[in-house]
């Protein structure tokens, strides 16, 4: 899951989280290890807004809550995850993180 891919570029994968009853034959199924998440949700917006909406959520983590905490990120692991109802979407980003000692 996480490996060098270049200079430029970083690894980005598509998943569904697994339960009982998921046939998973032919994907690759990963085990996310234990951490403390930082978890940034957003209002339901249209489609249209979702630059804008999650572009703010990273900002939000970056600029104002990171630099005030006492955290910092994990290896850079983070999800982004989407839904929708009632034709709205929705976004949570999700950032493993550490108290710095």
């Amino acid at each position: 899951m996480d490996r060098h891919t270049g200079e430029n570029t970083f690894p980005y994968m598509l998943c569904a989280f697994k339960g009982e009853t998921s046939k998973a034959n032919g994907y690759t199924n990963i085990t996310i290890p234990a951490h403390t998440w930082a978890i940034f949700s957003s209002d339901p917006f249209p489609w249209d807004k979702f630059d804008e909406t999650i572009q703010s959520l990273y900002r939000r983590f970056f600029s104002e809550w990171l630099p005030t905490t006492g955290y910092e990120q994990v290896d850079g692991m983070e999800f982004e995850i989407t839904g929708g109802k009632d034709g709205l979407n929705f976004v949570e980003l999700w950032f493993a993180v550490r108290k710095i000692s």
